[in-house]
């Protein structure tokens, strides 16, 4: 018995002098990994970029694309978060070099090839930074507040979103996830300014991230709970469609009332 308590005391105080040995080598050997995933990771992104993106904007993310006036370059756009926003919500790659690319669709890359080619632009612009969201952080009250100063505008309280005139269209936001409202504020897409209107926006300051997931947490309340004031919704489309749904109704209602008093008479 006084053996076996001596060869496990043993056993004890030695792994107790090697748990720093062994930590110290696995995080070493970890780090080493995780820096040759990135290089192996940015090299499948130059790949993928020169098979799928590079015909419309040139070889080089950080140069001048193939057709400059309806093409941006990648330098001018947003970096990694532009990049993901726009593949993981299938807007691009887009269907011609004209127009704007505003509709969402089923993403032509997995996740590992999306995540390849945010670290390759953003390694070659010089943004890499994806933002921090997490909408169960944030204050749905807070958020329509702030979401009615800088969204309500263009997407309406409601987030269905509306046209702004010509070809520029406000998408709706009853299907998007945390991340797309965040990377969406980060880059300022279409007529969007980048911040979105967040008074002081930065992607990496404490009072920018939380009122991001303050908004993030309305967006995502409206799935559940539409906000509707003021009546019958008419689609949520904004004053303007309702005023003309009411001008119709009225005018409507006005003409048969006439007839029918014209035909007392």
């Amino acid at each position: 018995m006084r053996r076996t308590l001596l060869l496990l005391a043993g056993i004890g105080i030695l792994a107790v002098l090697l748990i720093p040995a062994t930590g110290g080598a696995s995080t070493g050997v970890a780090a080493q990994t995780a820096g040759g995933d990135t290089g192996e990771l940015i090299a499948r992104g130059k790949a993928l970029y020169l098979q799928a993106c590079a015909s419309c904007h040139g070889p080089d993310p950080n140069g001048a694309s193939q057709y400059p006036s309806t093409v941006p370059s990648l330098k001018d756009v947003g970096g990694a978060a532009a990049v993901d926003w726009a593949v993981r919500t299938g807007r691009m790659p887009w269907k011609s070099t004209v127009g704007p690319a505003i509709a969402r669709g089923r993403s032509r890359f997995d996740a590992e090839d999306t995540q390849a080619l945010d670290a390759y632009v953003g390694s070659a612009v010089g943004d890499a930074q994806l933002p921090q969201v997490d909408p169960a952080q944030g204050d749905i009250a807070r958020g329509r507040q702030a979401y009615a100063q800088a969204c309500s505008a263009c997407h309406g309280m409601n987030g269905a979103g509306s046209a702004l005139g010509g070809a520029n269209i406000a998408p709706t936001l009853l299907d998007v996830k945390p991340l797309d409202v965040a990377e969406a504020i980060k880059i300022g897409p279409g007529q969007m300014p980048p911040g979105g209107g967040i008074p002081s926006y930065t992607p990496d300051d404490a009072q920018s991230i939380a009122t991001v997931n303050d908004i993030a947490a309305y967006v995502q309340s409206l799935q559940t709970t539409p906000y509707n004031r003021g009546g019958l919704p008419i689609g949520g489309k904004g004053p303007v469609p309702e005023g003309f749904v009411a001008w119709i109704i009225g005018l409507g209602a006005l003409v048969l009332v006439v007839r029918w008093l014209g035909g007392r008479t």
